[in-house]
């Protein structure tokens, strides 16, 4: 039985996740959930640092890129930290105990279609020892074993797979079905020469199957209808970095208005993301692309804005997972852009109520972000955000796909005028 309103619950979870704000990375782990036990009661808290304390099940994030370095970690740190109401008395009453983690490993693009190229007998030319190292790390394991997930990569490629003439994301999925019945004998095992128990039509008629069940899927779309959001606020921003005579504030506060009246909603987080382009997107290399406008940009911010969409992808899966009870998720890529949004974008926690199904992503510099955030609601725009009626207007209205897609018709059209 519910001891507190889901509106408290709500207000305790964003209060919980002030705490981890205002607390100072370098300030210990068991201070911050020992002054806030009745804030993280009944949540889920996975926690980054590169100061591990032995008194905390933890996992290291550093030791398992050392064993595979075409992994990529969401995290900032070098290792991570886990609480739960129940985990925290165990721990308290028994000393250091063991906690199943669901370490989760998803494919970008150029990763998964190294699958398909290798399943298919071609060469891998310079990559074959960086993916004869992906292929017995994902067999092998590591601790307790990953969780082998390519919904990202299919969620990503959806649309063009509906394109009778576009046979490539149908051939990967089809190659990564039939890398689930890999022979692996780790002695014997050529990478040059893979065995299969499963044939190539068979992995074929489930790759069809897996392609028609997203396809059909109402959740698919509601993932399709948010990174279109955030390639909306994505785009906004890169034009709105173009109007040199506005400064942070305005450019954050049309974001937030723009955000409002396109999306029906205040993103937070596709926001924070802008943020981090207006304000430091000279200084990451994760932004280097779009760093001068011209014909290729639009390619390039469709994208970055998928690379982006990543992280709030993950943070649905990690309020999914049945496998552990915590979920701790990794990309296979064989470039470096994964690290360099590490770099840009630097997560420092992810705290989960699997009561009301909430996730929230923290990075490490939030409260930065927050007080720019502050500066740059005007008064007009405060009240827009606080005023009862326009909230229940608009959380009752949200937008169509068709509407989505006018709107990222005309900031394309807009883009064309700076190339």
């Amino acid at each position: 039985m519910r001891t507190e309103t889901p509106q408290q619950r709500i207000i305790r979870l964003q209060n919980a996740a002030n705490a981890i704000v205002m607390h100072a990375s370098s300030d210990s782990f068991k201070n911050l959930i020992d002054n806030n036990e009745n804030l993280f009661r009944g949540f889920r808290l996975v926690y980054s640092t590169n100061n591990i304390e032995a008194g905390f099940s933890h996992s290291s994030l550093k030791s398992i890129e050392d064993d595979c370095p075409t992994l990529k970690k969401f995290f900032y740190g070098t290792g991570l930290l886990f609480y739960s109401e129940k985990h925290y008395e165990d721990t308290k009453r028994k000393g250091r105990i063991r906690i199943p983690i669901d370490y989760s490993l998803s494919l970008d693009s150029n990763a998964a279609e190294r699958f398909r190229i290798w399943e298919s007998g071609g060469s891998l030319d310079k990559e074959e020892s960086r993916f004869e190292g992906l292929v017995r790390f994902i067999m092998e394991g590591k601790e307790q074993g990953f969780n082998f997930d390519y919904s990202f990569f299919i969620i990503e490629n959806l649309l063009d797979s509906l394109k009778p003439e576009n046979l490539r994301p149908f051939n990967t999925i089809s190659a990564l079905k039939r890398f689930d019945h890999l022979e692996y004998e780790g002695e014997s095992f050529d990478i040059r020469n893979p065995k299969f128990t499963e044939n190539k039509e068979v992995a074929g008629q489930r790759a069809v199957e897996a392609l028609r069940a997203f396809q059909s899927s109402t959740e698919t779309q509601r993932f399709l209808d948010r990174r279109m959001g955030l390639y909306l606020i994505f785009l906004k921003a890169v034009l709105l970095r173009e109007q040199k005579e506005m400064g942070l504030y305005k450019q954050l506060e049309a974001l937030i208005e723009y955000s409002l009246d396109t999306l029906g909603a205040f993103a937070k987080t596709e926001i924070y993301f802008s943020w981090k382009l207006l304000k430091y997107g000279k200084t990451f290399r994760f932004f280097d692309p779009i760093s001068q406008l011209g014909k290729k940009s639009l390619h390039k911010i469709k994208g970055m804005s998928w690379d982006l969409f990543a992280v709030r992808y993950q943070e649905t899966l990690a309020s999914m997972s049945d496998i552990g009870d915590f979920y701790v998720p990794f990309f296979a890529s064989f470039d470096n852009r994964f690290v360099e949004l590490a770099q840009a974008c630097p997560i420092r926690a992810i705290l989960i109520d699997d009561l009301d199904k909430r996730v929230m992503t923290i990075h490490l510099d939030e409260y930065e972000y927050m007080v720019d955030l502050n500066r740059s609601i005007s008064t007009e725009l405060n009240h827009r955000l606080q005023d009862p009626e326009e909230k229940i207007k608009r959380m009752s209205r949200k937008p169509t796909v068709k509407e989505l897609e006018k709107k990222a018709n005309e900031l394309e059209l807009a883009l064309t005028k700076y190339y």
